[in-house]
């Protein structure tokens, strides 16, 4: 059996070179994911575990609990089995150099060598309070080097100007969400409770049992562990986020393997139809219909073994090179023993149910009836399980709107799973009725489209195949674009309701210089910029205020309608929800406040403008300022972006206004927005390139089935040429048949994967914000001549092909 399907193989290697194409394909996918999941596991633990390399014994101190003291540590250097303390400290502090501010965490490194955990690359260690060490890419992103100074601003407001000694290539970037990253002596943070400790215990000494004694004696609050174990946990709580990545992965890994198994099981459909003859005689001669059978199970065997071993070795490379992308491999390369047998097995099992339903199709053929020539197959005849699929995609949907309607996320994504599974099971048979009414378009566009119209309508099964494979990946990728578009646009019209003012700078008292004023109105990306009016006041029920006056140009482009229309008889005032509540009042009522004892009467509205310079201020017009609190300052410059500014670049320029100034502080909607998209970006292209991997395989199916079309169709290829068709007429056919696959599927992909993606940003979002319906119309015709110029790609190898049939040659053959 195995020497028979061996010399099946070697006889038509060509034939079955898709099948190894995509199950190789598929199998790097799993493969890279198992190894991109343990390399990156033990990079994450490596990063969590640095800090701890050179301790034994840890302590925490817990949030909630007594102040134990600054000298706390102290305790730990009582114990008899301690050899070494250092207290750790971590502060977030404003980093300014001579013309940027950003923000940066200051470590404590410890003062024992033997207690440090990294080497330094240039300079000495800190030794005064005045003295740090930066890591490289801080150096690098300030432009400082070794003997500079910097300025560092605390949260109260409190300068501190400190010299870089050293440098450090510390290998990784602890995940704090800050800019820059310093490391100071003890004598930094001179005053300050320490978070936790770190000890080092003497030659012999067991750090449990430290650990043990060390639990009856510390204060309650003060929790000893093992610095393994504190290693352990911190890795568990970094591992977090790249769990929900794995299982992203393992999910595109999964589709693209679905893909494949179309691919597989249409490429053997077509093969042992051409087949026919050999099973016929095979028959004949003695085999049964489970012998028959094992044959082409046993082929599917030896190519998903080949392939799924090629892939499997592919994808520790993949893996590994992912996780060197990010930055994850500082644990070395780890494999999966489990992960990798389980997707070189999940490849060889794949491949063989793929071929089992044609294997039985083809042993339930008699011999004297596969003695005949092979039947014309036409489509696909409805059978129950494509009324089931769509009873279930039709249930799915149901599901899916309640958990809409609902505000569920659970229901939306069971229902979303449900339907799409329906959808494949009951779009073959609409897709092959589709294909067999293409040639009524066809015919109208002269004799070769008319042709290839026939062709597709010889065989509408296969073809519905080829595109269900097609509408999987172009589907998914309409709907990930869609989804991100109508995401991005839902995202930036909440952001601009929360914070309708891009970028503020203001200052605590007085006025914001001329200069700063003037940096603020040379940014290319604002398109108005306003110094507004400010006043302090007491006001009546808010205590001690800062009123903000705006003028009626930027009421309007803020959205802020009742001051830029109001009543000027009744002036309106824009307050927080937490002074809303602090005057018992509604939107729209009318409210009398004392401001400076003498009483004003407004038209109060909540409004997200009311907090945009970072803390709750009052906002009315200008000219009602004016007429309140007379000869006030200009405290604050708030700027709107022009549409379509480049946020990168406004968020540089501020850094340089906030440099310049550093009486100012900064807020808006700048860095959230930036932050959001910038993870939306990095989701979003990471999704497209796993999906990417979906459509090769795809069109590897088109490619295949063309090809194999080709080897089935020479006697008519050689009569059509001996009637007069040109070889360019020939290699049309093929391209119509290819474009008519490729864009059913383009179609079909968008529309069902641009509602997938508008209900999937919907149930992610909920009522937490309105819906913005954003469709990204530059990526979904992208999408429709990628799919034109997958399908002409897909017809290059069997053009060439079918282009060297010569009219005596093709008749002569048997």
């Amino acid at each position: 059996m195995f020497g028979y399907a061996w010399a099946q193989i070697r006889a038509n290697p060509a034939r079955l070179s898709a099948v190894l194409l995509a199950i190789v394909l598929g199998t790097l996918f799993l493969a890279a994911t198992a190894v991109f999941t343990a390399t990156s596991a033990a990079g994450l633990r490596a990063v969590a575990a640095a800090p701890l390399t050179a301790a034994d014994v840890v302590v925490d101190r817990a949030p909630e609990s007594t102040d134990p003291g600054a000298d706390w540590p102290a305790q730990l250097a009582g114990h008899p089995d301690v050899t070494a303390v250092a207290p750790v400290h971590a502060r977030t502090v404003q980093f300014v150099t001579g013309d940027m501010r950003g923000t940066a965490s200051v470590y404590s490194v410890a003062d024992r060598p033997e207690l440090r955990w990294f080497d330094l690359a240039e300079g000495e260690w800190p030794s005064a309070a005045d003295e740090v060490v930066a890591d490289l890419p801080t150096l690098e992103a300030a432009g400082l080097s070794v003997g500079d100074s910097v300025r560092l601003l605390s949260e109260g407001g409190e300068e501190t100007r400190v010299t870089v000694v050293g440098a450090a290539d510390i290998g990784f970037r602890p995940l704090t969400g800050v800019q820059y990253q310093l490391y100071a002596s003890e004598g930094f943070f001179s005053g300050e409770v320490p978070v936790s400790a770190t000890a080092r215990t003497g030659e012999g000494a067991s750090a449990d049992a430290v650990v043990e004694s060390l639990a009856g004696t510390l204060p309650d609050g003060l929790e000893p562990m093992t610095a393994r174990e504190q290693a352990d946990q911190a890795a568990d709580r970094f591992a977090g986020g790249s769990q929900q990545l794995e299982l992203i992965l393992l999910a595109f890994a999964l589709i693209a393997l679905l893909a494949a198994t179309m691919v597989i099981a249409n490429t053997f459909a077509i093969l042992l139809a051409q087949r026919r003859r050999d099973t016929a005689l095979l028959r004949l001669v003695g085999a049964d219909r489970s012998q028959v059978r094992n044959l082409v199970v046993t082929e599917a065997s030896i190519i998903g073994s080949a392939g799924s071993a090629v892939g499997v070795a592919g994808g520790v490379g993949v893996g590994y090179a992912g996780a060197s992308l990010m930055g994850l491999t500082g644990g070395g390369l780890q494999l999966s023993p489990l992960g990798l047998a389980g997707a070189f097995l999940l490849g060889v099992v794949t491949t063989v149910c793929a071929a089992w339903f044609p294997a039985r199709r083809a042993a339930a053929v008699a011999p004297i009836e596969a003695l005949r020539s092979a039947p014309v197959q036409g489509g696909v005849r409805f059978r129950a399980v494509h009324a089931v699929g769509l009873g279930v995609a039709a249930l799915g949907a149901a599901v899916m709107a309640l958990g809409i309607l609902g505000g569920v996320l659970l229901p939306v994504i069971g229902g979303g799973f449900f339907a799409a599974i329906g959808l494949l099971l009951g779009l073959r048979y609409v897709i092959s009725w589709l294909i067999g009414r293409a040639d009524l378009v066809l015919e109208r566009f002269g004799g070769v489209a008319e042709l290839a119209g026939a062709n597709l309508r010889r065989n509408t099964g296969r073809a519905a195949t080829a595109t269900l494979a097609l509408v999987l990946g172009l589907g998914l990728i309409t709907a990930l674009i869609t989804a991100a578009g109508t995401g991005r646009a839902t995202i930036d019209s909440d952001l601009r309701d929360r914070y309708p003012v891009d970028v503020s700078a203001r200052v605590d008292s007085g006025s914001v210089s001329a200069e700063t004023v003037d940096m603020v109105r040379r940014i290319d990306e604002l398109a108005l910029v306003e110094a507004v009016r400010t006043g302090h006041a007491a006001i009546g029920g808010l205590g001690e205020s800062t009123l903000v006056g705006i003028s009626e140009e930027t009421a309007r482009a803020a959205g802020a309608d009742a001051l830029a229309t109001g009543d000027p008889e009744v002036p309106a005032v824009l307050v927080s929800g937490e002074q809303m509540k602090a005057l018992g009042a509604g939107d729209g009522d009318t409210v009398e406040l004392v401001i400076d004892g003498d009483p004003h009467t407004f038209i109060v509205y909540e409004s997200a403008l009311a907090t945009a310079s970072g803390t709750a201020a009052p906002v009315v017009r200008d000219d009602v300022l004016d007429a309140v609190l007379p000869g006030g300052e200009r405290g604050m410059v708030w700027g709107l972006a022009a549409p379509g500014a480049d946020g990168e670049a406004l968020a540089d320029q501020m850094s340089l206004v906030a440099g310049a100034d550093p009486e100012i502080a900064l807020s808006g909607a700048l860095s959230e927005r930036l932050d959001i998209t910038e993870v939306l970006d990095i989701l979003v292209n990471l999704s497209l390139a796993m999906l990417i991997v979906t459509v090769v395989i795809s069109s590897l199916g088109v490619a295949n089935t063309l090809s194999l079309s080709v080897l089935e169709r020479t006697r008519e290829s050689a009569l059509l040429r001996a009637l007069g068709l040109t070889r360019g007429g020939l290699k049309g056919t093929l391209a119509v048949e290819a474009a008519v696959i490729a864009l059913l599927g383009a179609l079909l992909g968008t529309l069902l994967g641009v509602p997938y993606g508008l209900l999937g940003v919907k149930a992610v979002i909920g009522e937490t914000a309105p819906l913005v319906v954003a469709l990204p119309w530059a990526g979904l015709a992208l999408v429709l001549a990628a799919a034109v110029l997958i399908g002409l790609a897909a017809t290059l190898l069997p053009a060439r092909r079918v282009a060297r049939i010569a009219p005596a040659e093709g008749l002569s053959n048997d």
